[in-house]
This record gives structure tokens, sequence and C-alpha cells, in this order.
């Protein structure tokens, strides 16, 4: 229910951007007829042939069994782990000079496992489950026709309830971010610098990250955040492409009314394959293989491993994704 309330607050914040850009369209403004020579040229944000933005989808995404245990629970089978995936992108502000976009973004996955814990705080895990709901806030800022900056804020909820609903608690929002400054030469390569505050494996960690999009020909191309994810992409057509490369992916969560966090990181290879189904409506489907960077509990908020209470020895398995996207025009 939570999840339907969330997509369908997404389809009506989409429904009045379209609604806002239609009427920006409508009014006519002298200023944009001045002298050429007068104008200055900034550079776009994306290369030729670079995989589309993605407004707002819903997709599922299914871990096969694996193995689990830890110093209390002994060896046993998940049958199953996964869940639900909201993602939007709204654009706020549009112009030659600053591009701002805002998303809202929902994501949920569920342990499916006839093994009952005996450790509490492992036992609440396995009965709820772990969800994270989030605002991003992207702003890229061209210099001039060769230079940019890039800059990212992200706020996320991220915890574990007692009776498997919603519950906000202060202790799970996590703040994190980045900046980078780039340089863009030509439609076929652009390249960044800068740092970034990461959950990705688990735990925040504060590290230097690149930036690098480039497409070779018509065929082929790289579209890469180190270290966040990095892959290499086919395009059949201007209507379907295949990536193939890695994410790596991850979250601390509040244990609701127990005083612990669950710090979970894991590194995805994977193969994707991207297609227009009709119109701007795009298919994503994913498979690969989850390797356990980390699942363990800590007992401090930002907790390193020195405050982890239980360590979890998490098994790694096949997993597939598929969803439904709407891409920018």
């Amino acid at each position: 229910m939570k999840a339907f309330f969330l997509l369908l607050t997404l389809i009506l914040w989409s429904s009045l951007s379209f609604a806002q850009d239609t009427t920006n369209n409508d009014v006519f403004d002298p200023s944009q007829f001045e002298d050429g020579a007068n104008v200055t040229k900034f550079c776009t944000q994306k290369v030729l042939n670079q995989t589309p933005t993605k407004m707002y989808g819903i997709g599922y995404e299914h871990n096969l069994s694996f193995s689990s245990s830890n110093s209390i629970d002994p060896s046993h089978t998940i049958n199953s782990m996964g869940g639900l995936r909201i993602t939007t992108s709204f654009l706020a502000y549009s112009k030659n000079n600053l591009i701002l976009n805002f998303g809202l973004n929902y994501w949920s996955s569920q342990i499916h496992s006839e093994f009952t814990p005996l450790n509490k705080s492992m036992n609440q895990i396995y009965s709820n489950s772990m969800s994270t709901e989030s605002f991003n806030l992207t702003v890229f800022k061209p210099l001039n026709e060769k230079h940019f900056i890039i800059a990212q804020a992200n706020l996320d909820v991220s915890t574990i309830d007692n009776d498997n609903s919603w519950a906000y608690s202060k202790s799970g929002l996590s703040v994190y971010g980045s900046v980078m400054y780039g340089w863009k030469k030509g439609d076929y390569r652009m390249l960044a610098v800068g740092l970034s505050r990461t959950y990705r494996l688990g735990r925040p960690l504060i590290v230097p990250i690149l930036l690098y999009n480039k497409t070779f020909d018509d065929k082929w191309g790289m579209e890469c955040l180190f270290p966040a994810r990095a892959h290499v992409r086919y395009n059949f057509s201007t209507n379907s492409m295949l990536l193939a490369g890695y994410e790596l992916e991850g979250q601390q969560f509040d244990l609701i009314e127990n005083e612990q966090f669950l710090q979970r990181g894991e590194i995805k290879p994977r193969v994707v394959f991207e297609k227009r189904l009709k119109g701007f409506f795009w298919l994503s489907a994913q498979a690969g293989y989850r390797i356990n960077g980390r699942f363990n509990l800590v007992n401090k908020y930002d907790g390193q491993e020195k405050n982890e209470v239980l360590k979890n020895n998490f098994g790694n398995a096949p997993y597939f994704n598929i969803g439904i996207n709407f891409v920018s025009p």
C-alpha cells in the first residue's frame, strides 16, 4: 500500500512538471532572439548514443537462493530475496546555463526463508522489509563549451520496522552527496573528477570519484562513474542497447526500537538490456550475480568495524531485475 501511494504521488508530480513545461513553451521571450555572436555557448550533460535519461519507472528485483550463517545462527538457506523499486527524476529547471533535477525514489527488499533466526535483531530483519525512501537533487552547471560542474545531494530514510510497516526514525536518516568538475570535448567524450560521501557498501565512506562517458563510434561506448559503477555499451540501434559491467549498492538501516543498525552492501557484476517499447516507454532488464560486501550489525550510527556486534556470512547469488521506464524526449 505504501508503494502504491508513493507511485501515485510521483505520477502526479510528473504530470505537473509536464504541464509547467508546456506553459513555458507558450511564452514568447524576445530576449531569446539576440544576436548569435553575443550568445555564450554551453556544453550539454550527455554524449551521443548514451542510455536515455529515466524520468520515472517501476521494477522488481529477485535474488535466487543462497546460504547464510553467523556466530549465533547456524548455517541455513535463504530461499529468495527481493522487492519493488520505484525511481523518478523530475526536471525542475532547464536553461542552457543550468539544469536542475530532483528525484523521489523507493527501494524495498524482503528476505524469504523458512528459518527463524535465534538472534533477535536478525529475526527482525528476516521478518520485515528493508526499505529506503529517498530524495535527491542534481545540479548540472555548464561553465562554457568545455567545462562543467555536477553536484548531487541525497537524503534517505532507511528503516526496518517490527510489524512490516513504514516507520520514521531520526536515526534512519542518512545524508550524502558528491561534487565534480569536468571537461567535455565535443559530443563524444566527457570527463569529470570529484569527491563523494556514499553508503554504497553499507558504511559511510568519503571517496574520490571519476566520471567518464565516451562514445567510440555508432556501436560502442562507455558509461562510468568510478567506483560506483562502470559499463561498456553496445548500441544495436538508437532504440536498443546492451551494457556489461558492475554496480555497487548499499545502505545503512535503522532497526526500529532496537538501537542497532544493519549495514548492507553488495557488488553486482551484470548485463543490462535497454529497449524502447513504444513512444517514450522503455524496457530495462538486467541479470547478474550479487556478491555480498557487507551484511553486518553495528551498535552506533556510522559505526565502523570496531562497533560491529554481529558479522553475517551472507552468501552470493544470481539475480535479475526487470522494469518499465518512461524516459525524457
